[in-house]
């Protein structure tokens, strides 16, 4: 009698999920794929997957990748096949991977909640020397910046360097502040000199002001939830003066950071060595992300910005 020929079985895997937590860091481990073979033979794993996810050959263990950002709010699912060898035949399935939501202002560490703190109080205005408003306004365009009158060369420099310092900080975005030729394609305007003179250049600014103490001031008119114009008066060419006028025409608030020789440059009152402080230089960067809308109250900035550190994180 002839011996029968032993036919090799395919290995038997079947569709599979599994769930992570969104914002988990390289290397955190998902599960193991479960598969077997009918003759026990050794199975190898492999993977095709468009993201970053990595599986052991041997134990069919998977794992996030270096680089995998996992954010539920853009996307709660990752689909992707395993495949799995016995040395004679493979077999593949499909494998689901669902991304649970997180509350991420929990997840941050203490530095970072700190600065979503000082995000809320400068762009809700939450000081005491403010007016709180219970949405964030930002500029939505580019700001184009006339120069109002006469600028002595080494004010007009001030002002380019601030403006650039500006341009920097919110590069991520689409947002920038440019310096224009005519009043008439401008949308915000610049004016230095006495608070008495804006009285001719900025009439209903100098209603506003004409009884008050002050060096310099901002306004900024709105739509719906984008500024969309403003008015700037310094009378004094300190960068600190025009840095703290241009961050209230962007839509920042007083700061409380304020004591002791590294005030911010915008506090309520400032000396000319004032600037802006490393954690408001990753406020404005952060509040002119283009991933940061424009419109958000308090518990949406906490919950969008949180998000978004840990993306960039």
């Amino acid at each position: 009698m002839e011996n029968e020929e032993l036919v090799n079985g395919a290995p038997s895997i079947a569709s599979q999920s599994f769930i992570v937590d969104e914002h988990s860091a390289a290397g955190t481990v998902i599960g193991n794929v479960q598969a077997s073979d009918s003759e026990d033979d050794v199975l190898t794993y492999t993977i095709d997957a468009s993201e970053n996810i990595l599986i052991n050959e041997t134990t069919g263990a998977l794992s996030i990748g270096e680089g995998l950002k996992l954010d539920f709010e853009s996307n709660n699912a990752l689909n992707f096949t395993v495949s799995v060898f016995d040395g004679t035949a493979i077999s593949d399935a499909d494998i689901t991977l669902n991304i649970e939501d997180i509350n991420e202002f929990d997840a941050l560490n203490e530095g970072q909640k700190e600065v979503v703190t000082h995000f809320k109080h400068l762009t809700l205005f939450q000081d005491p020397t403010s007016p709180t408003q219970t949405i964030m306004r930002k500029w939505d365009e580019p700001m184009k910046l006339y120069l109002v009158g006469d600028f002595p060369e080494v004010t007009r420099t001030m002002v380019e360097e601030v403006i650039a310092n500006y341009n920097m900080l919110t590069a991520s975005g689409s947002f920038n502040i440019t310096l224009v030729d005519t009043e008439s394609e401008s949308t915000a305007q610049l004016f230095y000199g006495t608070k008495q003179e804006t009285e001719s250049v900025f009439p209903n600014m100098y209603e506003q002001i004409k009884d008050l103490t002050l060096d310099g001031y901002a306004i900024s008119s709105f739509v719906g939830n984008s500024y969309r114009s403003a008015e700037i008066w310094i009378s004094s060419q300190t960068a600190a003066l025009f840095t703290h006028e241009m961050g209230h025409a962007l839509g920042l608030g007083h700061s409380n950071l304020c004591d002791g020789e590294s005030a911010s440059a915008m506090c309520s009152t400032i000396s000319p060595n004032n600037e802006l402080l490393d954690i408001e230089n990753e406020v404005i960067s952060f509040f002119y992300n283009e991933n940061m809308p424009t419109g958000l109250n308090e518990q949406e900035i906490e919950d969008n910005l949180s998000n978004l550190i840990l993306l960039e994180d």
